[in-house]
């Protein structure tokens, strides 16, 4: 059987040898773990790390980190996770991707987002690049999120853009005030939180 060949006269096997992959913008994918408790309408219990490097020394984040070569998203944040808290063999849901360009300084990073509800007891320490690890109770009240966590409290404020869908939209949603949020992690929250309204109604 004659082997099929593009418009080129290439077969697939030549096409593959030939083909230059910087041809095409390459971003790099990241993962982020959301570990939550519902607390009530609008708030949450939040896992966050402190970041121990930059970007965003000393501020709060979601466990997380690169995919490595040879890694699926699943298996990258499950790995993120049990490196930066200790945390493992937990089911995590994907709950949505995130590819604002300037979401992060280092790089066009594109993240994956998973999400898994869990009780109190959860047992966890900060590890890796994590300088601490701790349960932060997040409110949101009209445009502004509060994280509070024993005598630690800021706030946060965004722009909240909405898709046709009732979905917050992410890619539009502007951070006016990030308070100690890292990245883009606030406007994850505030997804997060207009999610789980829309599952009870």
């Amino acid at each position: 059987m004659d082997l099929a060949r593009d418009k080129n006269g290439k077969t697939e096997a030549e096409f593959l040898r030939d083909y230059d992959i910087r041809q095409y913008f390459c971003p790099s994918v990241t993962v982020d773990a959301v570990l939550y408790r519902v607390l009530g309408d609008s708030a949450l219990r939040v896992l966050m790390i402190k970041r121990g490097g930059h970007p965003f020394i000393g501020m709060y984040a979601f466990p997380g980190g690169f995919v490595e070569k040879d890694e699926s998203c699943e298996t990258a944040v499950a790995r993120e996770l049990e490196e930066e808290t200790g945390v493992k063999n937990l089911p995590l849901c994907q709950l949505t991707a995130v590819s604002t360009p300037d979401r992060d300084p280092r790089w066009r990073n594109i993240t994956v987002v998973y999400a898994a509800e869990v009780d109190d007891n959860i047992r966890f320490a900060a590890g890796d690049d994590a300088a601490d690890a701790k349960w932060f109770d997040v409110r949101l009240s009209g445009n502004s999120l509060t994280f509070t966590s024993g005598d630690e409290k800021f706030g946060c404020t965004l722009d909240i853009a909405f898709d046709g869908f009732g979905h917050v939209d992410i890619n539009n949603t502007k951070i006016v005030e990030r308070g100690l949020v890292a990245f883009d992690h606030a406007k994850v929250i505030c997804y997060l939180l207009n999610e789980l309204k829309r599952r009870v109604k």
